[in-house]
């Protein structure tokens, strides 16, 4: 019994002895990074800087949660510090969170900008003070092409020259080098070789994908420009293969070899192209597929399109929803598209078209009107539903006209004589287009639409001094009329052109 007295003392003085050891060595420990190690202590960077000493530095505040007093940044040589803070959760006056702290670490990293984020804390009796210390990759000192055969000067050689993929990579000398900016330029010099025809060309990245490499070179396998011979088609009957080569992009260039690139992302658009053409016409489960036929060259190709028509819809009924003024017999009367003829979605939108210009010319220049199709599990039958939001009535308030120039000397008059609304009118929007298109003929106003100057009439609410001024001059508009008609500002904008007096 006294024997294993003994031993139960002797373990546990050998128990205190561990712990007074441990609390000695808490110093060091303290000085440890948050998430790895630094100074001395850790695997990170060695300490060269003596104030503070990040001997001081804690992982961990102790007991409750402090306000975050400072927030350091360090290493940061080419991204801006406002940059920085502007991704940072942890910023001073917040409370300290480790969460927080660890998910700006993942936001800093993912942006690509710093090969790796390193993190800090020191505890002081008014809060917590935040290190990021942050390691920026090199600046890329050369970028570098192997391969091309192309010349900026040369308009007969073959491939891509250094200048044309210059302004295609986004890279440029002097800045941080990103291995994800670099794997997205290579992909760009793909799909240009794509677009330019070398259906083949692969590009690989030499330089530029590691840390330790100062600059990019990719080393490019151009091929052959390969070129469109024929374009054909299977599977129509709708359409002859003429009508189809007007909906397509993948053709034979002129003479053969004036344009007719192949381009797989051209293709695959021809084939949305066609998809929409046959369905536009009411074949609704078409579907378009397409294959390549090379030659014995390798530098041509047979492009043929498959086409699956599927069953032809036709309209069994059309309805409208939502009208009051006008009855759907007369809604009826001006359709185009009716019951019993092939479903066409250009019909459909002139039946739109139509019907908004019907309301339009009765001032309800903000009538709502939507078409939708519904099908049945019958094939082959779609019915056609017109909503229809009537809006309210609008008549025709303050005209202001705006002559642009420095010194216009176009009058008044002159753009209001071109105009066939007057204040106290029902709007009516074929009218306006109508005044509009007087403007534009008129030749004493710019007309470049190209240019985006043309005169035009902007229809819009009036604001409040448009109505004190109306009120005391005593117009006949006052915002809404007793019976429920609003009144609209146009105003009229045009530049004069030099044949303006």
């Amino acid at each position: 019994m006294n024997q294993l007295r003994r031993r139960t003392d002797r373990g546990r003085w050998l128990l205190a002895a561990a712990v007074i050891a441990v609390m000695g060595a808490w110093p060091a420990i303290g000085s440890a990074q948050f998430g790895g190690g630094f100074g001395n202590g850790g695997g990170g960077f060695i300490n060269k800087d003596k104030s503070p000493s990040y001997r001081d530095i804690q992982v961990m505040p102790t007991g409750p949660a402090k306000e975050v007093i400072d927030v350091q940044i360090r290493g940061n040589r080419v991204t801006p510090r406002s940059e920085i803070e502007g991704l940072l959760r942890t910023r001073r006056g917040r409370m300290f969170d480790p969460e927080v702290l660890q998910a700006d670490v993942h936001t800093l990293l993912d942006r690509g900008r710093f090969a790796d984020v390193k993190t800090y804390t020191h505890e002081a009796p008014e809060g917590m003070v935040v290190i990021f210390e942050l390691l920026e990759p090199p600046k890329i000192e050369y970028i570098r092409y192997v391969g091309n055969k192309g010349s900026r000067w040369n308009i007969f050689a073959s491939g891509i020259s250094d200048y044309a993929l210059n302004k295609e990579v986004g890279l440029k000398k002097g800045e941080s080098l990103n291995v994800y900016a670099v794997e997205e330029a290579r992909r760009r010099i793909e799909n240009l070789y794509q677009e330019k025809g070398f259906g083949k060309a692969e590009v690989v990245v030499l330089e530029g994908d590691k840390p330790q490499d100062r600059g990019v070179v990719f080393l490019i396998s151009e091929g052959d420009v390969e070129r469109v011979f024929s374009t054909k088609f299977e599977g129509n009957t709708i359409a002859t293969d003429g009508r189809l080569k007007t909906v397509v992009q993948s053709k034979p260039g002129v003479l053969y070899y004036i344009g007719g690139k192949f381009d797989k992302r051209k293709v695959d658009e021809d084939v949305d192209r066609l998809t929409a053409y046959y369905r536009n016409l009411g074949f609704f489960r078409a579907r378009v597929s397409r294959y390549y036929e090379t030659g014995d060259s390798g530098k041509w190709l047979n492009v043929t399109f498959v086409i699956d028509e599927g069953p032809r819809y036709k309209v069994r009924e059309v309805s409208f929803v939502g009208h009051e003024k006008y009855d759907t017999a007369d809604l009826q009367s001006l359709m185009e598209l009716n019951a019993g003829e092939y479903f066409n979605q250009d019909d459909l939108l002139r039946d739109e078209n139509i019907i908004k210009d019907l309301y339009g010319s009765r001032g309800h220049i903000f009538a709502d009107i939507k078409a939708e199709t519904v099908f049945f599990e019958e094939p082959g039958y779609v019915d056609l539903v017109y909503s229809i939001k009537e809006g309210d009535v609008y008549r025709v308030g303050k005209i202001n006209v705006h002559i642009g120039g420095d010194h216009p000397h176009t009058q008044r008059n002159v753009v209001l004589n071109r105009l066939s609304l007057r204040p106290g009118d029902i709007i009516d929007i074929r009218e306006l287009r109508n005044s509009e298109r007087r403007l534009k003929a008129s030749q004493l106003f710019e007309n470049d639409p190209a240019q985006g100057v043309a005169p035009k009439i902007v229809v819009r609410p009036p604001e409040l001094n448009d109505v004190i001024a109306a009120n005391s001059a005593g117009a006949a508009y006052r915002g809404q009329s007793p019976d429920g008609v609003r009144y609209m500002v146009l105003d009229v904008y045009a530049e004069p052109s030099g044949e303006v007096r």
